[in-house]
């Protein structure tokens, strides 16, 4: 049973994530990330589009942290099977299946400092999904042993699709302006870090919309 849980999709493809998905549910080894998403995080959503090159994807991230939107553009590859991302966090992560027909199940394993964090994250193209598929995932997490899964709160409002470029920060590979890496890893060796990341990620972006 965990084996066919946790056994990658066989074919994944960038066609396969292309549009906008809402988060569902996530579990993440990083400590104080669980926390994080239950007290703070009210709601988020990608959006994916094929990028200029065969195999990139353009990801627009919009948050709800604190009861404000944060929005997020960066570049994701995808090679051998898998998709990779180097900024505004360096991760790689795989699809799993689900019977979820309208989901998308990730594995992803994201590197702070020197150590290497799993989590994962159902998304779908829905606010809900069943209970089945509730039970499915919480069967993986305890399949990659990370922590009890948070399920957000389906009636909180997501964030509306930022209209103008002054309402993403763009983090690029040069971006020395925005260093979530940094960021995170202060967050998780610190006692209460994850809770205050919020606070320091909202003045980030606004010092990177100035520069």
């Amino acid at each position: 049973m965990t084996e066919n849980l946790i056994r990658p999709l066989e074919n994944p493809g960038i066609d396969m994530i292309l549009g906008t998905w809402v988060i569902i549910a996530m579990s993440s080894a990083v400590p104080g990330m669980n926390e994080l998403a239950k007290n703070a995080s009210e709601s988020a959503w990608f959006n994916y589009t094929a990028g200029s090159q065969n195999n990139t994807i353009t990801v627009t991230q919009a948050q709800k942290l604190f009861g404000q939107c944060i929005n997020l553009k960066f570049s994701m590859t995808f090679e051998n099977k898998s998709f990779h991302i180097v900024k505004p966090i360096r991760s790689s992560g795989v699809l799993l299946n689900t019977v979820c027909p309208d989901c998308l199940l990730g594995y992803d394993e994201t590197i702070i400092g020197e150590t290497t964090f799993g989590a994962l994250h159902l998304l779908s193209k829905r606010r809900t999904v069943t209970a089945a598929e509730l039970d499915e995932f919480e069967k993986h997490v305890k399949c990659f042993k990370l922590p009890s899964p948070v399920i957000m709160d389906p009636e909180k409002d997501l964030c509306p699709d930022p209209q103008t470029p002054s309402q993403i920060t763009e983090v690029t590979d040069t971006d020395g302006a925005l260093d979530i890496s940094k960021l995170l890893e202060e967050s998780v060796n610190t006692e209460g870090g994850m809770m205050a990341l919020g606070e320091k990620l909202k003045s980030a972006l606004a010092k990177a919309k100035e520069s």
